[in-house]
């Protein structure tokens, strides 16, 4: 018997990633819309790449770590037989 792919317990051990991802886009959202210290095209673009690197990879290595805690047999509620 199969589990559903993302399911509470893996929601779980993933949101340590998730939260950190989620307060990143909210700030890149809030300095593209709302930018206290203006526009420098230089600044601007290095704060935006490195933000948006930085979304990028966690968002990848959250994904990764879901499909391998999906294909761990210790999280699948079965007991392993000794």
């Amino acid at each position: 018997m199969s589990r559903r792919a993302f399911d509470a317990e893996i929601a779980l051990d993933l949101a340590v990633n998730l939260i950190p991802l989620a307060i990143i886009v909210f700030f890149v959202v809030l300095f593209a819309a709302f930018n206290p210290w203006g526009f420098d095209p230089l600044r601007s673009t290095i704060q935006f790449a490195v933000l948006l690197s930085v979304i990028i990879l966690l968002g990848l290595v959250t994904v990764l770590s879901a499909r391998v805690i999906e294909g761990d047999e210790r999280t699948r509620g079965q007991e392993r037989e000794q």
